[in-house]
């Protein structure tokens, strides 16, 4: 089976969707699949990297204004068809996917926002909320399999491989604000961790390689004891297996640390993070410290210093959170339904 995937990371859209569809072409893969990726060169994309992970990368030119227009460069670009179109991409919805199936027989999109038409065999939305089944009860069509949920969250190899020592280092924090962290949250919590008292608290820094603060953090994360950075790391689950406590932002880091039961204080980075994040925190599987643009290294600190304090309530924030992902679900549940599809039996 040939497989297109279409995703682009750039430093305001961070690398999520890179990320998540790298995941899924190296399950299906797996499976005896062919994948290419097709990207545009935005400002932080991640095209080399993808070509150092043994993906093939079809690059388009620059930037252009409309979907119609970009599913007519792709068309251009490809030199074969292609049994799966997978479609991870806010700016592309239906019109673009029309066009495509001159190309791909199937399509699966990957969404979360529920705000356009599809035009798709299968949709995949791994966030969790209250109204979840019914968001594209009118955005696909009839035939559409909708997989919804963290039932089906896509998880790399790694978090399904759960450590025997798996209980978190007492006072050991995790920091991940994504990819980009265009907001340099980053900053701010090595500034927090640097106002604990450094011989009880250690900390794993974790950012992307295309972070435009990556230069500052090395210099401030050297002056600390017991801190580490991680710049683009594949080894994720280990990381969070370690910590006890993690500070973050949502979107898909949701469930990575849902599956490890590591409990987290999030910050909303974008608008779309908000319904899932205040939901998960009113389930109690996370704590929803707020958006960007109210925090400070003073009030990480205070929080961090809190929750740390407190091991019953990370205990109990942790198993709700591990509730919420199936240990024996996610990408292989996908997979799955990829193959009933192309098989002709869903």
């Amino acid at each position: 089976m040939k497989v297109l995937l279409r995703a682009d990371a750039s430093v305001s859209v961070g690398s999520g969707h890179i990320m998540r569809c790298l995941t899924l072409a190296k399950a299906l893969k797996q499976q005896g699949a062919v994948c290419d990726f097709i990207c545009r060169p935005h400002q932080g994309h991640l095209i080399a990297w993808l070509s150092s992970q043994g993906v093939n990368v079809i690059v388009l030119p620059a930037p252009i204004d409309n979907e119609v227009d970009d599913a007519r460069q792709c068309l251009n670009n490809l030199t074969t068809s292609y049994q799966l179109l997978v479609l991870d991409h806010y700016q592309l919805g239906q019109a673009y996917c029309q066009r495509m199936r001159e190309r791909c027989d199937n399509i699966l999109v990957i969404d979360d926002l529920a705000n356009r038409q599809h035009d798709c065999d299968i949709l995949l939305d791994q966030n969790l909320l209250p109204n979840g089944n019914e968001r594209y009860q009118h955005l696909v069509p009839a035939h559409c399999i909708q997989l919804l949920g963290p039932r089906y969250a896509l998880l790399r190899d790694e978090f399904y491989q759960r450590p025997s020592n798996s209980n978190g280092q007492p006072k050991h924090i995790l920091v991940s604000f994504g990819g980009s962290d265009e907001q340099n949250l980053t900053t701010l919590a090595v500034n927090a961790i640097a106002q604990l008292k450094p011989e009880q608290v250690t900390a794993d820094i974790v950012i992307g390689a295309n972070n435009p603060w990556r230069a500052m953090l090395q210099q401030q994360v050297a002056r600390l004891p017991n801190v580490q950075l991680h710049v683009q790391c594949n080894y994720m689950a280990s990381l969070m297996y370690q910590a006890r406590l993690m500070l973050g932002a949502g979107g898909a880091t949701h469930w990575e640390r849902c599956i490890c039961g590591l409990p987290g204080l999030v910050v909303t980075v974008a608008e779309n993070q908000q319904a899932t994040t205040a939901y998960l925190d009113e389930l109690g599987a996370c704590v929803w410290l707020g958006q960007a643009a109210e925090m400070s290294a003073e009030f990480f600190a205070e929080q961090l210093c809190y929750y740390l304090s407190q091991p019953a309530l990370l205990d109990e924030i942790g198993q709700l959170a591990k509730n919420l992902v199936p240990a024996n679900a996610g990408t292989p549940l996908v997979i799955e339904q990829i193959m009933a599809l192309a098989e002709g039996t869903c």
